[in-house]
């Protein structure tokens, strides 16, 4: 037996609204990020060697801030709400694993 979650919409009330906009900030944050990630150096100068050689260290950081990125979208409700009417399973090439298991069991009824 398939037991669906009735998503009810009152236009009319604040939260709603509210969950919406928070919803479909934390796309275009994902998306902010992915924007980021693209620019963003490989490596970041660390300074010089002995040798006088660079020391260069490898830049992390975008790479982990569309990760929490993503994981803050599959923590919300509302956002993967979006996502799957978009049916929009990734946000560049980083899967939205919530929405992928929500289209799927879709697909399955």
């Amino acid at each position: 037996m398939t037991h669906r979650k009735i998503v009810s919409i009152d236009g009319g009330r604040a939260e709603y609204w509210r969950q919406r906009k928070l919803g479909f900030l934390l796309i275009h944050e994902a998306e902010w990020a992915l924007s980021r990630l693209n620019r963003a150096p490989m490596y970041l100068h660390g300074g010089y060697d002995e040798n006088g050689d660079v020391i260069a260290i490898e830049n992390l950081r975008p790479y982990a801030d569309m990760e929490d990125a993503i994981l803050a979208i599959e923590a919300n409700e509302t956002a993967v709400s979006i996502l799957v009417a978009q049916r929009r399973t990734k946000i560049g090439d980083y899967e939205v694993k919530a929405v992928i298991r929500e289209l799927k069991d879709r697909d399955r009824d």
